[in-house]
């Protein structure tokens, strides 16, 4: 008995790593006759996983879906990659938190002493970075709802809260969704609109009354090679104004795509001409919020507001006397 319940475990793992095996495969892998494999099946049938077998020199036999999920069998690299995944998992949708505790405890539970221990070694504490500000939270039923739609090319329609540097106005949106993407924390949506005829992307946290009319939608030829890209190039991805204490607009010397790639994800951003870019984005400090401007090495001008004016005569002339200071001697 025990060899069979081990037999039947490594089998069961081994089809959870690989779709499909032929029968004579794992026979000769785990040092049985086919038969034995065969009657192996049968087992697992009768435990509730759903087995397919075709027909053919071997046979060959893949885990087919389910209408439940059965239990599942991970060696202890996947147990220690699960954990850590629910130890650090970013708690950006409504809903999850408590359902990865209560996950991480089952597995914590089930776990072998010798592997027990040697989680141990991966307690995971996170401790909060006072620039990274935390991204808005968005509903898990929200994801559902526009995944389900994107697979089964159902159009969405839903009030959007779009802003433009410290405006913001509400419009009506009806879109073919194509992608979910997470990028710095925040949730965005990519799909075609098509009032605006023009493929965009949309922070969930703006979302609001998400409705499926149920009108289907044939396809499109997304435009862009690089979803990345796509994301950090649109104008509207960034914070609401009133995200940071301090918040400012500048107009700066650099091509759009270098500043896309390399500001905040919070920030928001337009292109004036080709070598020249008005971003506006916060931090916690004005000092702060021209420290990470000037890591662009460029020149800029401040458009706005006052007390980012006022901040950088301050930090000229602080860095001005700073400059004529010789070597600090030990």
């Amino acid at each position: 008995m025990p060899d069979i319940a081990s037999r039947t475990l490594a089998i069961l793992s081994l089809l959870q790593a690989q779709r499909e095996w032929s029968g004579d495969v794992l026979a000769a892998r785990l040092g049985v006759t086919s038969r034995t494999i065969r009657r192996d099946f049968t087992r697992l049938r009768e435990l509730g996983y759903p087995v397919e077998a075709a027909r053919g020199p071997g046979g060959l036999y893949r885990l087919a879906p389910g209408t439940r999920l059965p239990p599942l069998v991970f060696d202890d690299e996947q147990a220690i990659s699960i954990v850590l995944a629910l130890q650090t998992a970013p708690s950006s949708v409504v809903g999850l938190d408590d359902a990865a505790a209560r996950a991480l405890r089952t597995l914590k539970d089930l776990m072998p002493p010798r592997l027990a221990r040697r989680l141990q070694t991966f307690e995971v504490h996170q401790i909060d970075n006072a620039w990274d500000l935390a991204p808005p939270k968005v509903p898990s039923g929200m994801l559902t709802c526009l995944s389900t739609a994107a697979q089964q090319l159902q159009l969405v329609s839903f009030s959007y809260r779009a802003c433009s540097g410290d405006a913001a106005e509400d419009v009506a949106a009806v879109v073919e969704p194509y992608k979910l993407v997470v990028w710095s924390g925040r949730w965005y949506f990519i799909g075609y609109d098509q009032r605006e005829r023009s493929w965009l992307s949309y922070r969930l946290d703006r979302v609001e009354n998400l409705h499926v009319p149920g009108w289907r939608f044939t396809p499109r030829q997304f435009p862009a090679d690089d979803v990345t890209a796509f994301i950090q190039l649109q104008p509207d991805r960034g914070d609401d104004s009133d995200a940071w204490p301090c918040r400012g607009t500048v107009r700066m010397d650099c091509p759009v795509e270098l500043v896309a790639k390399w500001a905040p994800g919070g920030a928001n951003l337009a292109a004036i001409d080709e070598s020249t870019t008005r971003i506006t984005m916060g931090a916690w400090s004005w000092a702060g919020l021209l420290g990470l401007l000037c890591t662009f090495s460029c020149d800029f001008v401040i458009e706005g507001p006052p007390e980012l004016t006022a901040a950088a005569g301050e930090m000229s002339r602080r860095l001005a006397r700073s400059a004529k200071t010789g070597p600090v001697r030990s």
